[in-house]
């Protein structure tokens, strides 16, 4: 059964779900829409004809399964696609996880303020208070929970990458969060997409209206 995720076409809350699809090489469907007033008003008149218990974006269709929210479709297709701790590992994962949506919602409103340039400066302040944290929690890895990839590494991965293309010297002060990252885009399913001329060309992070849209 092949998945279909949709998502507008940039990399936003969407991207960890899509690297989890291509990392498993699970057959699937990147629906993919083009951010704008036209796309917007097709969305607003399917969202709640689809059979969508919260209809949102993204979404996620698997069969008779139908998934919304994005941490919600990370962890489906974690214990899906076998990207779940053992159980001595779940608060571990269960506070890296809310430390990096921590991450993410701070650069999200800072991408998205009509105060941008005044803010920025302070957040950058902060970024490097975080980073040092998240990095010494890291450690050595290779991932989060250490040896083995969990659905995790995955956000991690995407949200620093995103906060990276706004701040790479404050990302690459942290050095075990910055062989994290080198680590991860080295895994072997994911070269493909790393080499691709998708990749390549890049996907905005944010919305191309934003403040920051990031590309």
């Amino acid at each position: 059964m092949t998945i279909t995720l949709c998502y507008w076409g940039v990399r936003g809350l969407g991207e960890p779900s899509r690297y989890i699809l291509r990392y498993s090489e699970t057959e699937w469907i990147d629906d993919a829409l083009v951010p704008g007033k036209e796309s917007y008003v097709a969305w607003l008149a399917k969202k709640h004809t689809m059979g969508l218990d919260l209809p949102n974006l993204p979404y996620l269709l698997d069969g008779d399964v139908k998934v919304t929210q994005s941490l919600a479709i990370v962890r489906y297709l974690a214990r899906k696609l076998g990207l779940v701790p053992e159980e001595a590992g779940l608060v571990r994962c269960d506070m890296a996880e809310q430390e990096i949506m921590d991450l993410r919602t701070a650069f999200g409103r800072l991408c998205y303020s009509p105060d941008f340039e005044e803010k920025k400066a302070a957040y950058l302040e902060n970024l490097d208070k975080k980073l040092e944290v998240f990095d010494r929690f890291l450690g050595a890895g290779p991932f989060l929970m250490g040896e083995k990839i969990t659905y995790v590494d995955f956000l991690a991965y995407e949200f620093i990458d995103q906060i990276k293309k706004l701040a790479p010297e404050n990302v690459g002060k942290a050095k075990n969060v910055s062989k994290f990252l080198e680590t991860f885009e080295k895994l072997p399913t994911l070269q493909k997409f790393f080499n691709s001329e998708e990749h390549k060309n890049g996907k905005y992070v944010n919305s191309p209206m934003s403040a920051f849209p990031g590309k």
